[in-house]
């Protein structure tokens, strides 16, 4: 078992040190199975895993919106065992690897895959007690499905889950799921503050750890095992884009990568993986490679009911599946285009940040097996008790919780503002 923040770190850089796998650029044109289809996508031969399509959104009133988006359309599982050890909750969590991910190895969930990978479309091994991320007959915490970046997804989704084990079943499960280790929540919560430790689709799991288990781990209760599809709001629509051929995006050119004309953005580009004891010995695939570093800050103040956060709704090219819920400043994606919106953006945020008490503040990377490099700093500004407040939709944490449990409405970077919130209300800095 671990028992610390620091612990985790420490046995986290001993594999980062001793990682073996290798990572090699290739032109896009030389990628072993990928190859540019007659719809002008760039795919995998098998059809499975994703591809990388073109779109083009009209509805803006000022200027159409086109790039490149990864169309994953098959639903991963991410799910995070769980067992009570001397009265505590512990996770089961993994060391794992990613091709994109900057420092090579970090915290993972205990099954992360994706649907092509858990019927071994590669051809290689089968993922690690994945039966039992999908079974219907465990004891069920949260259970629900969850929306990925909709600036470079068209629509994907990962059904999340936290499943119960008796002590059992979890040292049977511990034996047989490789680079893992038992830590207690209280713990993994804490490390979500910290910079470049847990990834994203862990952070993405442990926002649905509930509200009333962080606050106190006897008000825990089990939910239904079925997922929950959230789904939008008919009076709510979400985006349309048009799927045109990658050819066809005029502010964007395709050689040995796909890149905007002004290396703007990011880029698209090839990589050859070697080295790594996954399913499959090597592999080829595409990455999504962003020109420059996200930021998200969410502000958080004191309410009547408990702590509200300011938020607000925003339709992406990719949020097919209607708005997301996001945090009021959040930049460093395509849709932030112009540097007057920036301007505003930035202005706004740093008004909000001090008049903060306190601001906590990490940097975190996002989806190691899709993008390459892709790193966020994120803030939580906690605002002191008084009447003058930045303007804004404000909704209370416990709302945010609500929605968070019903799935398909939060986006991934605000669910990591919610884990962080959860690290704070772990460590005693934030009252529920």
């Amino acid at each position: 078992m671990i028992g610390t923040v620091r612990e985790l770190r420490s046995e986290c850089l001993r594999r980062r040190n001793s990682l073996t796998a290798r990572v090699f650029p290739v032109p896009l044109t030389e990628l072993r199975s990928w190859s540019m289809t007659e719809d002008g996508s760039l795919a995998h031969e098998t059809g499975r895993f994703f591809r990388v399509v073109g779109a083009r959104d009209l509805s803006g009133t000022n200027q159409p919106l086109e790039q490149p988006l990864v169309e994953q359309s098959e639903v991963g599982i991410l799910c995070l065992f769980v067992a009570q050890f001397d009265g505590q909750f512990h996770a089961l969590i993994t060391f794992k690897f990613e091709p994109g991910t900057p420092d090579g190895i970090e915290v993972a969930p205990t099954v992360q895959a994706t649907r092509s990978n858990y019927e071994a479309a590669h051809g290689g091994h089968r993922v690690p007690a994945v039966e039992i991320a999908l079974s219907k007959d465990v004891c069920t915490l949260a259970d629900a499905v969850q929306r990925e970046q909709e600036s470079w997804f068209l629509g994907k989704v990962n059904r999340n889950r936290i499943v119960l084990l008796d002590a059992q079943k979890a040292a049977d499960v511990a034996r047989t799921v490789p680079e893992s280790r038992w830590v207690p929540i209280p713990v993994l919560l804490e490390a979500a503050l910290e910079s470049r430790l847990l990834n994203m689709d862990l952070r993405s799991v442990l926002s649905m750890w509930p509200l009333e288990a962080t606050a106190s781990p006897d008000g825990l209760g089990p939910v239904t095992s079925r997922p929950r599809p959230g789904g939008q709001d008919p009076e709510s629509p979400g985006s349309n884009p048009e799927l045109v051929p990658l050819g066809s995006l005029s502010q964007w050119q395709i050689a040995d990568s796909i890149e905007h004309r002004q290396r703007r953005f990011f880029s698209v580009v090839g990589c050859r993986v070697e080295g790594q004891g996954r399913e499959v010995a090597s592999w080829d695939q595409p990455l999504l490679a962003p020109v420059g570093m996200g930021q998200c800050t969410l502000l958080i103040r004191p309410g009547p009911d408990g702590p509200e956060l300011l938020v607000s709704e925003r339709v992406r090219i990719g949020s097919v599946r209607g708005p997301s819920l996001e945090a009021r400043f959040q930049r460093g994606d395509i849709a932030d285009h112009t540097t007057e919106s920036r301007r505003r953006s930035m202005i706004a945020e740093s008004s909000g940040l001090v008049r903060c008490r306190e601001i906590h503040s990490a940097v975190h990377t996002e989806e190691g097996g899709r993008f390459r490099g892709a790193i966020a700093t994120y803030q939580l500004g906690l605002l002191p008790d008084v009447e003058e407040q930045p303007a804004g939709q404000w909704i209370t944490l416990k709302e945010v919780e609500a929605l968070d449990q019903h799935g398909d409405r939060l986006s991934v970077e605000l669910r990591t503002c919610l884990t962080m919130i959860k690290g704070l209300i772990a460590s005693g800095t934030l009252n529920a």
